[in-house]
């Protein structure tokens, strides 16, 4: 799995970057966002409500705006066939909003290039089943590692998640970044993305850093 990894990352030309430490209430400003393989240097075009759930109404994980520092990762189609991206804000704004937090924008609403980020979010991520693990029977998802922030999602064991990267908390603890593609009638849609401690995960293996060039 490492191999194939290395090999569509190198396809796609992005560099290895050093791990981005605890969310802040400030980011600073960078030129270039990768996370080996995963992740594009962008922005938005106007100010876009950022989704756990491409295309539905759930409650927005944050907001990005113009000049944002944004690492957009991987696409994914809503119902009705619009393009989604999964996204890190890595800015940050007191009282409203810390820095690398996840969620869907419009890929219509970013300055990617045309022909840029062209690869879906089911082709570089290793999968997951969520376990009872040191005490853990289920895990809320979060917007942001190592918050309280509102949950995203609520990950159960047998979940299919695909993982994309590690981030790790103000307290050191590495969260990984993915989506849950399981849906639960009533309280949740497939495709949620969100952040979950590591040791709610049954394969702790190699996962590349989401952090920020």
């Amino acid at each position: 799995m490492r191999r194939l990894l290395a090999t569509a990352l190198s396809l796609l030309g992005i560099a290895a970057a050093p791990t981005m430490s605890s969310p802040s209430a400030s980011a600073a400003q960078t030129t270039d966002v990768s996370i080996l393989g995963i992740g594009r240097a962008t922005s938005v075009r106007t100010t876009s409500d950022m989704k756990p759930i491409p295309g539905t109404d759930a409650p927005n994980t944050g907001l990005a705006r113009p000049g944002d520092n944004i690492a957009a990762v991987c696409h994914i189609p809503d119902n009705n066939g619009v393009q989604w991206v999964l996204t890190l804000n890595r800015n940050g704004r007191a009282g409203q909003q810390y820095a690398n937090t996840t969620g869907f924008i419009r890929r219509d609403n970013l300055t990617l290039d045309s022909g840029t980020l062209t690869v879906n979010c089911d082709f570089f991520a290793d999968t997951y089943d969520t376990q009872t693990a040191s005490g853990i029977v289920q895990a809320d998802m979060k917007p942001i590692p190592g918050t309280d922030a509102p949950n995203t999602g609520l990950a159960r064991p047998g979940d299919n998640l695909t993982v994309y990267c590690t981030l790790t908390d103000s307290n050191n603890q590495p969260w990984r970044l993915l989506i849950n593609t399981n849906g639960h009638a009533g309280s949740q849609y497939a495709n949620t993305a969100g952040f979950l401690p590591l040791n709610a995960l049954q394969t702790q293996s190699y996962s590349p850093s989401c952090g920020a060039a």
